[in-house]
């Protein structure tokens, strides 16, 4: 073959049958990838669910700790109302930007005794359907009043509380505020820690009120006002025995 032919056929570049033959084997090997990409994300997807599983336990354990000890029960952490709690607790929670909730159950052992030295609480968050799973987070709460029986156990002291926020920028004025009430005197004398309302902003989205004593004879309660809320976000009363940790929703229901 001349050189002047080859370069003819040089210069007219793909076939048409070549090009189709080309395309065929992309499709082909495409084809066989796609299970690969569909499982990944499938993974990825279950992955993030549990994740968010977990957290919805673990924060439901930190908000029982909060709760008066009487409070603490199998049937009050179980209910449907939105009173107990502030509606914190309950069967089932939707995530925001999801629309299928995640069930929630929980066991107290034993279920209701104010008497008992301690309570054994178990959280268990379940996603239903095909992709199910069931995620668990289990605490030991001490009854507070055992403190109270030994007369040389001394009351914890230089004690923190912090509050953080799903979305720290709803909060309103005068802001969030914590409250202690002294019960071991009469009349109770009720007094708000340094350095009483708090706004939280960018860079300083976490509030901390410190130098908090605590202890049987100790009663404190947090109030959070919200622009989106429908009323003031009040945690239930709680007593300190060591540093604690609140999470406020700002913005419930919303995104």
């Amino acid at each position: 073959m001349d050189a002047p032919l080859r370069n003819r056929r040089a210069a007219r570049g793909f076939s048409l049958v070549e090009l189709l033959v080309a395309i065929v084997l992309a499709v082909i090997v495409l084809g066989a990838m796609v299970p690969l990409f569909v499982h990944v994300l499938k993974r990825t997807s279950a992955d993030e669910l549990r994740v968010d599983a977990t957290n919805i336990a673990q924060d439901r354990i930190e908000q029982t700790r909060l709760l008066a000890w009487a409070d603490i029960t199998s049937t009050n952490l179980n209910t449907t109302s939105t009173t107990f709690g502030d509606g914190r607790f309950g069967p089932t929670y939707t995530l925001v930007g999801e629309s299928r909730p995640y069930s929630i159950t929980y066991v107290v052992d034993p279920p209701a005794s104010d008497s008992a030295p301690q309570k054994h609480i178990t959280v268990n968050v379940s996603r239903p359907g095909p992709d199910g799973f069931v995620t668990t987070a289990d605490t030991i709460i001490q009854n507070p009043a055992a403190g109270e029986s030994t007369s040389t156990e001394a009351e914890p002291t230089n004690l923190s509380m912090t509050v953080w926020f799903d979305n720290w920028a709803y909060v309103k004025s005068p802001g969030v505020v914590i409250v202690r009430v002294q019960t071991n005197v009469t009349p109770n004398v009720t007094t708000t820690p340094a350095p009483g309302y708090q706004m939280p902003s960018a860079g300083h989205q976490e509030l901390t009120w410190s130098g908090l004593t605590g202890g049987p004879n100790y009663t404190y309660r947090i109030t959070c006002h919200s622009s989106k809320a429908t009323y003031p976000l009040n945690a239930p009363p709680f007593r300190l025995w060591s540093n604690g940790r609140l999470k406020f929703d700002t913005y419930p229901g919303g995104d």
